[in-house]
């Protein structure tokens, strides 16, 4: 066997940094400047081999470049990001409608069909929405409701001011035109929304314990 920059640890503390060459039953014999040591075994205390440390890990470097995420093929509506790719989510138009209750006189509310969403996450999922959007285009105009589920359909809550209240959301640019919409808080289990400003097409989903 022979090696490079193998250590040679001696019973009084002595420490040679060598190759291995060889040994018997009664020597060991060391490469050390291109000269062959020899050394009683008595006296070795332990040999460590080159061969047996195992380098650092290193990435190997890589010719190919960055992957550019392209976002969803359909330009302008949320999808949620999955395991393995984009996963529509499901797309109602909601329609202004007049609630009575604690305000009274019918506050504006949007309304969609249906109690509860086909498309459902769990409550400590990490939910990431992506959207692809034209040049120009503003990914703040993105807005997250949470929607109150009755018997044939879902609602946003009512106010005094008329307008749905917001959840606040972060949103983080990846590549070109395309962003990611994230919660900036848990979401609790319930029905929830995503709809731009300015329309009433509504992206739902539904959180499970």
């Amino acid at each position: 066997m022979a090696g490079h920059a193998d250590t040679l640890r001696l019973r009084n503390g002595s420490v040679v940094n060598g190759s291995f060459v060889g040994g018997t039953a009664d020597e060991v014999r060391f490469l050390v400047n291109d000269q062959v040591q020899r050394y009683p075994r008595a006296d070795v205390e332990a040999i460590v081999f080159s061969s047996l440390v195992p380098p650092p890990p290193s990435a190997p470097p890589s010719t190919e470049a960055p992957r550019v995420d392209a976002g969803p093929d359909y330009v302008g509506a949320p999808f949620l990001r999955g395991a393995n790719g984009y996963i529509p989510l499901e797309r109602e138009t909601g329609t202004m409608s007049r609630a009575g209750g604690l305000y009274g006189m019918g506050a504006p509310v949007y309304r969609v069909p249906g109690p509860r969403s086909p498309v459902r996450v769990r409550q400590y999922d990490r939910i990431v929405f992506v959207v692809r959007l034209n040049p120009g285009d503003d990914p703040y105009r993105f807005q997250l409701y949470r929607l109150d589920s009755r018997m044939n359909y879902r609602q946003t809550q009512a106010t005094m001011s008329g307008r749905p209240p917001a959840l606040p959301v972060n949103v983080n640019k990846v590549s070109d035109s395309v962003y990611e919409i994230t919660p900036a808080r848990p979401l609790y289990p319930g029905e929830y929304a995503v709809s731009p400003m300015n329309s009433n097409d509504s992206y739902c989903f539904g959180v499970d314990y």
